[in-house]
């Protein structure tokens, strides 16, 4: 059975978050191919020392080096740096794979069930991503680079023949855009695909607006997402000023993660953390 393809872009200053990310990924999942995209700072030793846990979830590690000279021409934006362009590279990585599906996922998320479940949505359309809405963008009004709807970038599922070859427009169209982007590289996916992708349930990319705005009245009302993404320029690990039941949980879970060794992660049977809402 092919590995699942699984993509992380990452500098070092995010590696506590990556561990994080990396830490969920296998409570929940085995039989993985796990890429980690970056610049060169992040380094080999630290992969090397995480391989044994991979491989007692049937899994692999491998650290994946740009040339820093990539990026040079892309700017910073606010709290999204120049390493979240790493992003237009992954086409660079499907050579390396057995299959064509894909899954990107940012490091500011925990994994909280089954990530293979949309592939087959994927392999059963005509589009070359499937993604999310981004709640937060589409309740701006005015903001320039919006459709009919407008996905959230940080969880991508990706069919690689369909795919390939868009890194060079995604390159240009940031340079021609780059005085009136708002959201970085993101906006730059959703002005190139419009609204030519495949919309998945948001337990697949369950963002802070949703974490925020989610009432649970009754019992059989709880739901585990997939996916749990801590959205926004405060991060779980940081101070979190909120005192919304819903964002504490999920800070705690990522907390939880950070704490835990490697050792108890791939010990534990597969599915044991979940955290319902």
């Amino acid at each position: 059975m092919d590995k699942v393809n699984v993509l992380f872009a990452a500098d070092k200053n995010y590696l506590p978050y990556l561990e994080c990310s990396l830490k969920s990924l296998l409570a929940h999942n085995e039989n993985l191919s796990v890429f980690v995209l970056n610049t060169g700072d992040i380094p080999a030793d630290w992969a090397e020392h995480l391989q044994p846990y991979f491989l007692k979830r049937r899994s692999e590690l491998r650290l994946c080096y740009l040339n820093q000279a990539s990026l040079n021409h892309f700017d910073d934006n606010g709290y999204i740096s120049k390493a979240t362009y790493l992003r237009y590279y992954i086409e660079d990585l499907f050579q390396y794979a057995s299959t064509p599906y894909w899954i990107y996922l940012d490091c500011d998320i925990a994994i909280n069930g089954d990530i293979t479940l949309p592939f087959n949505q994927l392999k059963a359309s005509k589009y070359a991503i499937a993604a999310v809405s981004d709640p937060y963008v589409n309740s701006i009004t005015d903001h320039p680079y919006k459709h009919q709807d407008y996905f959230n970038a940080g969880i991508l599922y990706l069919e690689a023949n369909r795919y390939r070859g868009i890194k060079t427009d995604l390159i240009k169209l940031t340079a021609q855009l780059k005085e009136r982007i708002v959201f970085g590289d993101q906006d730059i996916l959703n002005i190139y695909f419009q609204d030519n992708w495949l919309k998945l349930e948001k337990l697949f990319n369950f963002q802070l607006d949703h974490i925020l705005y989610k009432k649970c009245t009754v019992e059989k009302d709880k739901i585990a997402p997939y996916i749990l993404h801590f959205t926004g320029p405060n991060k779980p690990l940081g101070n979190i000023p909120s005192s919304n039941k819903n964002v504490m949980a999920v800070v705690a879970l990522f907390r939880s993660y950070h704490q835990l060794s490697w050792d108890c992660i791939v010990n534990l049977p597969i599915g044991s953390l979940k955290l319902t809402l």
